[in-house]
C-alpha cells in the first residue's frame, strides 16, 4: 500500500509540474449537511416503544482538484460530526478519504470509500442515512433502507477503483481492495458496467472477497455478491430498482423498488419504496414513504413513516419528523 500511495504523489506532483498555470484551474469546496430527526419507535416482538431523537449521519467535507481538461487531481475528505453526542466524545469521524486523476482516460481513485458495489444501491434510495427500517430489518438512523443488503452499507479501506469514459452510453468500472494488516495482503475485487439512454440506466455489479476476511463490508468472508438496477428520470417523477444476491454460506436475495414525485409547484417530494428478503435474519417485507417540503433551496423539512413485518414475528415500525440543512463554500 505505501508504494501505491508513493505513485499517486508521484503522479500529482507530475500532473502539477506538466500543466501550465495558465492551462490550470484549481477549485477548494468546503459542505456540510446537518440532519437531525425526531422519532416514534414500535420495535414490536422486543417490547420497546419510546420517542427518540437522532442525528441522521451529519457531515463535513472539503474536496478540491486541480488541472485542466486533459488531466486533473483531486482528493475528498468527509467527517461525520454528532449532533447528539456526549460532550466526552470526538467532535469528528471520519468516513472517506481519497484521491484520484480523472481525463480522457476515464478516472482512478485510491483510498477509503464508498466501493462501486454499494454505490448503485445507495444512490436509489430517497430515505438513505434517515430514520427508518435497516437492511438488517430494524430501526436505523443511518445506511440503506430495508430490501438493500448491507453491503450497501459502510466504506473499503484500501481500495484501487478505475472507471471508466463514457462509450457510447456504456461505462465500465473495475477494482480491488487489499488487506493489509494480514502478512499475505489478501486481495478482494469488483467488476461492472452500466448502459444510459434517454434517462434509462441498466447495470450490474460484482464484488468477491477472500476467503479470511470480508474486506467489501456486508458481504463477509469468503463471500461474493451480484446486483443488478436500473434507473429512470422522467418529466417531474424518477424510479428505481436493485436486485442482489448475497452468497457466504448462505444464499439470500434482496429486492428493492421506489419511486419519486417530484411537484415543483408545491416544492414538495413524494417518495415510497417497497423492499423484499428472502432469506436470513431479516427475511420479510418492508415498505417506506415520506414526503420532503423544500423550505429552501438548501434546506428540507420531511415526515416519513416505516414499516416492516418479518418471518421473525418481529414488526417493527417507525415514524420521523426531521430537518436537513446543506451549505457549501467554493473557492478558486
Amino acid at each position: 500500500m505505501k508504494k501505491i500511495l508513493l505513485l499517486a504523489c508521484l503522479a500529482m506532483v507530475w500532473v502539477m509540474s506538466s500543466t501550465s498555470r495558465a492551462e490550470a484551474a484549481q477549485s477548494v469546496t468546503v459542505y456540510g449537511n446537518l440532519r437531525y430527526s425526531f422519532n416514534y419507535v414500535d420495535e414490536d416482538g422486543l417490547g420497546i416503544e419510546r420517542w427518540k431523537g437522532t442525528d441522521n449521519v451529519s457531515r463535513f467535507g472539503i474536496k478540491g482538484s486541480y488541472g485542466n481538461d486533459d488531466i486533473k487531481a483531486f482528493v475528498h475528505l468527509q467527517v461525520r460530526a454528532f449532533a447528539d453526542a456526549d460532550a466526552d466524545k470526538d467532535a469528528f469521524e471520519q468516513r472517506f478519504f481519497f484521491g484520484g486523476f480523472e481525463g480522457g482516460f476515464g478516472k482512478v481513485t485510491y483510498g477509503r470509500m464508498t466501493n462501486a458495489y454499494k454505490f448503485p444501491g445507495f444512490a436509489l434510495d430517497p430515505f438513505y442515512d434517515l430514520s427508518r427500517i435497516s437492511s438488517a430489518g430494524m430501526f436505523s438512523g443511518g445506511g440503506a433502507s430495508y430490501g438493500l443488503s448491507p453491503a450497501t452499507n459502510g466504506f473499503t479501506d484500501n481500495s484501487l477503483q478505475y472507471f471508466s469514459p463514457n462509450l457510447s452510453g456504456f461505462k465500465f468500472v473495475g477494482g480491488i481492495a487489499f488487506e493489509d494488516d494480514t502478512d499475505d495482503n489478501e486481495l478482494a475485487y469488483l467488476a461492472g458496467g452500466s448502459y444510459t439512454t434517454n434517462g434509462l440506466t441498466v447495470g450490474a455489479v460484482y464484488a468477491d472477497n477472500p476467503e479470511t476476511v470480508g474486506i467489501y463490508p456486508g458481504i463477509g468472508m469468503d463471500g461474493e455478491a451480484v446486483r443488478a438496477y436500473a434507473t429512470y428520470k422522467g418529466d417531474g417523477w424518477k424510479a428505481g430498482a436493485s436486485y442482489e444476491n448475497i452468497r457466504n454460506g448462505t444464499d439470500i436475495n434482496y429486492f428493492y423498488l421506489t419511486g419519486t414525485a417530484m411537484l415543483d409547484e408545491i416544492d414538495t417530494d413524494l417518495s415510497l419504496s417497497v423492499g423484499m428478503v428472502d432469506d436470513g435474519m431479516a427475511e420479510g417485507f418492508g415498505i417506506t414513504g415520506g414526503a420532503f417540503y423544500n423550505v429552501l433551496d438548501n434546506a428540507q423539512l420531511y415526515a416519513m413513516a416505516s414499516y416492516a413485518d418479518l418471518e421473525s414475528d418481529y414488526s417493527p415500525f417507525v415514524f420521523a419528523v426531521g430537518a436537513i440543512y446543506n451549505f457549501s463554500y467554493t473557492g478558486k
